[in-house]
């Protein structure tokens, strides 16, 4: 989550193709091979109820499968990835990472070439095949409200609205770690700008929006996952940025939540092999299932409200779940999908460039 030249010759254009074009519906029909009895694949990711979905719908399936066991954690980061590759003690066997992280790691020589010998390129989507990862799963950064103060009738539909400060007084949440939020794409969106001109991302311009509208003392920030659930649950705010999944999963728990698809921002992570993996091999077996595998795809695909990038599970779904994706023709036109390699080239400068904003800068 070297292939940075990959991305970069695809880039954005390389999802912005198939998500116009709606779901595929190729279908793999290899079954996941055996592997090396009591072998255990180390997979790292980021904690919490995703970690649980992820065991109950892909990594025990799995193993009922292929026999191979999982041990997941929850520490993922590239800096851990990085220091386990140059130290020649490399502990993980699974990483994820976000699509800038990815490239960085890419760029830097950090990942194992992954072997399509053993996974089966027929159920991926274009969009996410690549030498040394597989951009596994898409979600939407998107703008969430509590109902019990604000009516889904009186919610924000567009950015400008989300942060209008004249329209809804109280502060928002926003997401505080740009290597996944899309809050300066949504500054630039509010401002006016058509998603094809989002990039190259004017960083000052979305700045400067954001002083303005809704002012800089009118937010606060969330750095996990979760945080805004709680800060829109306990009513220290009404608005926050989210993604797509985590209000889902808040709302089938009774939480009085919502949010629109509209106007969202499309970004994704990669599963990643780090160079001098023990068991590269289980690894990739482990990626061929998540892969093709259509029944326990479509499991996770509902259990998370993530798109999986296996087109037979897509194929599954019924329609209620596949028009709420990112892969919704439904949704091709109102969607900004994010630019990875812009975000790769410019995360470090643009991440220390929001910080001293944050700080009165």
């Amino acid at each position: 989550m070297s292939r940075r030249s990959i991305l970069r010759a695809a880039g954005a254009s390389t999802l912005a193709a198939p998500l116009a074009g709606g779901l595929l519906t190729a279908c793999s029909t290899k079954s996941t091979p055996s592997a090396k009895p009591n072998t255990t694949v180390t997979v790292t990711s980021y904690g919490g109820s995703y970690n649980d979905q992820l065991t109950k719908t892909l990594l025990k399936p799995f193993e009922k499968k292929s026999g191979v066991r999982s041990s997941l954690l929850a520490n993922t980061s590239l800096a851990g990835l990085k220091a386990q590759v140059q130290s020649g003690d490399v502990q993980w066997d699974l990483v994820e990472l976000t699509a800038p992280e990815y490239l960085q790691a890419l760029d830097e020589g950090l990942l194992e070439k992954l072997d399509y010998g053993i996974i089966n390129d027929k159920g991926l989507p274009s969009y996410a095949k690549a030498d040394y990862g597989i951009k596994y799963l898409s979600f939407l950064f998107v703008m969430a409200w509590d109902q019990k103060h604000i009516p889904d009738a009186q919610a924000p539909k567009n950015w400008e609205q989300f942060l209008d400060q004249g329209r809804y007084k109280g502060k928002r949440s926003v997401y505080a770690q740009l290597s996944d939020s899309s809050i300066l794409e949504a500054a630039r969106l509010a401002s006016g700008v058509p998603f094809d001109k989002v990039y190259p991302l004017d960083v000052d311009a979305a700045l400067n929006y954001l002083a303005q509208h809704p002012g800089r003392d009118k937010l606060i920030y969330h750095t996990a996952n979760q945080e805004p659930i709680q800060q829109l649950t306990s009513g220290e705010v009404a608005l926050s940025t989210s993604f797509n999944n985590r209000i889902s999963a808040a709302r089938k728990d009774g939480a009085r939540l919502n949010f629109t698809a509209r106007n969202s921002v499309v970004a994704g992570d990669y599963f990643v092999v780090p160079k001098g993996a023990r068991n590269k091999e289980a690894a990739f077996r482990l990626l061929d299932f998540m892969s093709n595998d259509a029944a326990a795809g479509a499991d996770f695909i509902q259990t998370t409200n993530l798109t999986l990038a296996n087109t037979a599970a897509l194929a599954k779904l019924p329609s209620a779940v596949a028009d709420s994706l990112p892969t919704s023709p439904k949704l091709a036109h109102s969607i900004l999908v994010r630019d990875d390699a812009w975000w790769a080239k410019n995360l470090k400068a643009t991440e220390q460039r929001f910080k001293l904003w944050q700080a009165g800068s």
